[in-house]
């Protein structure tokens, strides 16, 4: 992917995380954030805050490379289907969240080009 990094823009999502994850000890909330090309509406790169590298490189893994104007139902199957731990409720709301931003931008830049 060839994508200008001083062009993407990046998309943030919350959601309370429960009991007994060690990321709830250290942030207390998960997040999940999407950097998006806002030409072509990709996600080029992704983050979240698991306290572990390797459930990062997880979301990542499924988010990095998807097309946000198919929605985000594709790769909340994708990791309900693979994901088996504490906090899965949590994280697919912090991926609707996210996209839910994402959307926000979407509408801002159409009423924008729109009064132009």
């Amino acid at each position: 992917m060839d994508v200008r990094k001083d062009e993407t823009i990046f998309c943030t999502g919350y959601s309370r995380l429960p009991d007994g994850m060690a990321a709830k000890n250290l942030y207390g909330v998960m997040g999940v954030g999407f950097e998006i090309d806002p030409e072509t509406d990709k996600i080029v790169n992704a983050s979240c805050t698991f306290v572990t590298n390797m459930c990062n490189d997880f979301i990542k893994s499924i988010l990095v490379g998807h097309d946000l104007k198919n929605g985000v139902d594709l790769p909340i199957q994708k990791f309900e289907r693979r994901y088996f731990g504490l906090g899965k409720k949590a994280i697919v709301s912090a991926i609707r969240d996210a996209y839910n931003q994402f959307e926000i931008y979407k509408s801002m830049m159409y009423a924008e080009a729109a009064s132009e």
